[in-house]
C-alpha cells in the first residue's frame, strides 16, 4: 500500500505539470540568472597522460523536492491500479531517493574512459553549502562563480588529478514521456581553483510511449524511468564533452 502524500493532490495532472514545467521552460528559454557560455578546457589539460576527477555535486533541495512531486504525482494520477506489485512500490521508493547526479558522474566517467582518458571516479556526492542548497536558484549559486566553491582537498591529496571536474543539474522536471534537463558540467584547476571549462546544456530526454489506460503500462513507465533516464544521458554526452574540448 503506497502512503498517501499529505497534501493531496487535487489538481488536474495537466494544471499540475503546466505549473511544475514553468521554472525550468523559463530557465531554459531566458536563462537570466545562469552562466550560459562554453568554455573550453585548455589544450595543455587535453592529453591521455592526464587524470581527470569527476565529482557529482548535490542537485540542491528545490529541485530534489519537485523531482519527489512529479514522481508522486504521475504516479497516483496515472496509474490508479488498485494492486501494485512489491517490485514497483520498491521501485517507486527507490526513485524518491534518486541521485541522478550520481549517474551523471557515472555516464560521463564511462564516456571520458572510452575516448582514452585516466578517470578518477569519485563516488561520494558532494553536498551544496548551508547557506545556498535551500536556494531556489542553489545551483546556480554553485556553477556560475569562476572560482570553485569546494575545497577538494581529500581528492587533490590522494589522486593529484589535473582537472577536477564537478558535475550536477539545474533542474530536472518529469511531463509525460519527456524529461526536460539541464546539465551542468565545469572543469577546475586543482592549483588555483579556478573554472577551466564549463558547458550549460538544456536537453529533453523523450521516453517509448506509454498507455496511461493500461496499469500495467503504467507501472512499466514507473519500473523503466531510471533506466530509460540514464540511457538518454549516455547519448547526450558525447556533444557536451565535444565542446569543452574533451
Amino acid at each position: 500500500m503506497i502512503n498517501k502524500p499529505i497534501v493531496p493532490v487535487k489538481t488536474s495532472i495537466r494544471s499540475a505539470l503546466t505549473i511544475m514545467a514553468l521554472p525550468l521552460l523559463i530557465s531554459a528559454l531566458l536563462s537570466a540568472c545562469a552562466n550560459i557560455s562554453t568554455v573550453k578546457i585548455p589544450h595543455e589539460c587535453t592529453g591521455a597522460e592526464n587524470k581527470i576527477a569527476v565529482v557529482p555535486v548535490e542537485t540542491g533541495y528545490k529541485d530534489a523536492y519537485v523531482k519527489k512531486m512529479n514522481i508522486q504525482i504521475l504516479f497516483n494520477e496515472m496509474t490508479r491500479a488498485p494492486d501494485l506489485d512489491e517490485l514497483t512500490l520498491a521501485v517507486l521508493g527507490d526513485l524518491i531517493n534518486w541521485h541522478p547526479e550520481a549517474a551523471l558522474s557515472e555516464k560521463i566517467s564511462e564516456e571520458l574512459t572510452k575516448r582514452g582518458r585516466k578517470v578518477i571516479q569519485i563516488s561520494e556526492i558532494v553536498p551544496l553549502p548551508e547557506n545556498i542548497r535551500h536556494s531556489s536558484s542553489a545551483a546556480t549559486k554553485w556553477y556560475n562563480p569562476d572560482t570553485t566553491i569546494f575545497e577538494h582537498s581529500a581528492i587533490k591529496n590522494l589522486y593529484h588529478p589535473t582537472a577536477i571536474m564537478e558535475v550536477s543539474f539545474e533542474s530536472i522536471m518529469i511531463i509525460g514521456r519527456r524529461t526536460l534537463t539541464v546539465i551542468l558540467v565545469r572543469a577546475i584547476d586543482p592549483n588555483s581553483n579556478k573554472v577551466i571549462a564549463r558547458k550549460r546544456t538544456v536537453k529533453t530526454f523523450v521516453r517509448r510511449d506509454y498507455d496511461f489506460k493500461d496499469p500495467n503500462q503504467c507501472q512499466q513507465y514507473v519500473l523503466n524511468f531510471k533506466p530509460e533516464f540514464e540511457d538518454g544521458l549516455a547519448k547526450a554526452l558525447p556533444k557536451i564533452l565535444d565542446a569543452i574540448g574533451l
